[in-house]
């Protein structure tokens, strides 16, 4: 046996270093778990305090991702009848393109709290016999060329007339976060590629490619009563430790999951030795 893949593998058949790889000795407080989730469910109206557990509930090596083909033509036929047809087909690739190293089903129970309140109070204000000069006063806080633009209105004028009135909502204030509270539990799948070295470049195209063709086969809701979806799947980037141990390494682990983060990845790094 050799190679970064083939000992990694090898490791993640034992369910203790799995759990490691998610939640490390050194990660008291889940981060590398909590940046996982966000990548999936975005923290719009929720927000995770705390990661109580994840359980794993399924391991796969080497799925294969195959991104959907489409295929686009047109038909015509002028005489004698004058007809056109025109279709859009998905046609499955004919071998799989992408390989997933690692491929974890999960549920993570977490303790949430709302970053808003409810809907507290509604009120409005005549707009009528304000001018340009004296809304941009009141309402700073608004754009008005782009609420005219998103009103379809050429002038102020044309606004007015449209929207004599502007209405304001008022929230409540979020309520105060309850650590007795009962916890929510979160179906998380996540998908690992391990990299025997630090081309970050080669590691990031891997990735986004992966990730476009998995969220392109694997339907998944628009919403969920937190926010939005993000994607099909969290993804975890698995680099050997020893390519940052060296004094001459070109970047720090920190560095590297910054980069990753900014694109919606998580980093890991792992000793084989």
């Amino acid at each position: 046996m050799n190679g970064f893949a083939d000992h990694l593998m090898v490791r993640y058949l034992q369910p203790e270093h799995v759990a490691s790889l998610l939640v490390p000795q050194d990660d008291p407080d889940r981060h590398r778990l909590r940046s996982l989730l966000a990548a999936v469910y975005e923290p719009a109206l929720l927000e995770v305090r705390f990661v109580d557990s994840v359980t794993v509930t399924g391991t796969s090596f080497q799925v294969p991702v195959s991104a959907p083909v489409t295929v686009r033509g047109s038909w015509e036929k002028l005489l004698p009848d004058i007809a056109q047809a025109r279709a859009t087909l998905d046609i499955p690739a004919v071998a799989p393109v992408h390989w997933i190293d690692l491929a974890l089903e999960t549920v993570v129970s977490a303790r949430v709290t709302f970053t808003s309140g409810a809907l507290d109070a509604l009120d409005s204000e005549d707009l009528s016999g304000l001018s340009e000069d004296e809304f941009v006063a009141k309402f700073g806080f608004l754009d008005l060329a782009d609420l005219m633009r998103r009103a379809k209105a050429a002038d102020y004028g044309e606004l007015q007339a449209q929207f004599p009135r502007l209405y304001r909502l008022h929230y409540a204030d979020a309520p105060p976060f309850d650590p007795d509270a009962p916890g929510r539990t979160y179906r998380l799948r996540i998908s690992v590629l391990f990299f025997p070295d630090l081309d970050l470049g080669a590691a990031l195209r891997r990735l986004v490619q992966c990730r476009r063709a998995l969220d392109d086969t694997r339907p998944r809701p628009d919403e969920y009563d937190g926010g939005a979806l993000l994607a099909a799947s969290a993804w975890l980037a698995v680099f050997p430790a020893a390519a940052l141990a060296s004094d001459t390494a070109p970047v720090t682990g920190q560095q590297v999951s910054d980069l990753l983060a900014a694109e919606g990845f998580v980093a890991a790094f792992e000793d084989v030795a």
